[in-house]
This record gives C-alpha cells, sequence and structure tokens, in this order.
C-alpha cells in the first residue's frame, strides 16, 4: 500500500503482479479522482487489504469482460502505479 496516492495523483493500472490478470488490460493511464467507498479505512478480503480510488481515464477503456467503454472506474490501488514524472522538454 502506498501513501503516494491521493486525489489528484495521475497513475496508470498495471497487473499488480507480472503474468496475473488485470481489470483492464489495456494499462490505462489516468487521474484519481476521489477515494472509493469506505477506503480510507481500508478494505480487507480475499485479497488482502488497501485502498479503493476512482480513476478518471485518459481516454474511455474496456475492461477485461469486454465491458464497456468506461471513463472512470473504482480500482483498488494494488493495479495502480504512479505516472512517471513529465520532464520540462515535454
Amino acid at each position: 500500500m502506498s501513501d503516494d496516492f491521493g486525489i489528484g495523483a495521475q497513475v496508470v493500472v498495471r497487473a499488480a503482479v507480472p503474468g496475473d490478470p488485470v481489470p483492464w488490460p489495456e494499462e490505462p493511464s489516468g487521474v484519481i479522482v476521489r477515494s472509493g467507498g469506505s477506503a480510507l479505512a481500508g478494505v480487507w478480503g480475499r485479497g488482502g487489504g488497501g485502498r479503493m480510488w476512482w480513476v478518471e481515464f485518459d481516454e474511455r477503456q474496456f475492461n477485461s469482460n469486454g465491458d464497456g467503454p468506461f471513463l472512470s472506474a473504482q480500482v483498488h490501488e494494488k493495479f495502480l502505479e504512479l505516472a512517471p514524472p513529465l520532464s520540462d522538454t515535454e
């Protein structure tokens, strides 16, 4: 779990462990727009603990079931990575 995630963070949705299925197979980028449900209290279940975040994607996305396109979705933080910072020349 990372304390770096929060509203306004730019993120990329990736597999939690290489080779594991990911709910968003195109590895979309986006921005966290709000916490998900009881995220601040933490969520515990079969997959362990962690927070949920609402991510607004940069482009509409289809999930691993082929449903969509979605502009935003609730994503467990185990699937999130902070996006790399933009350089000053970009």
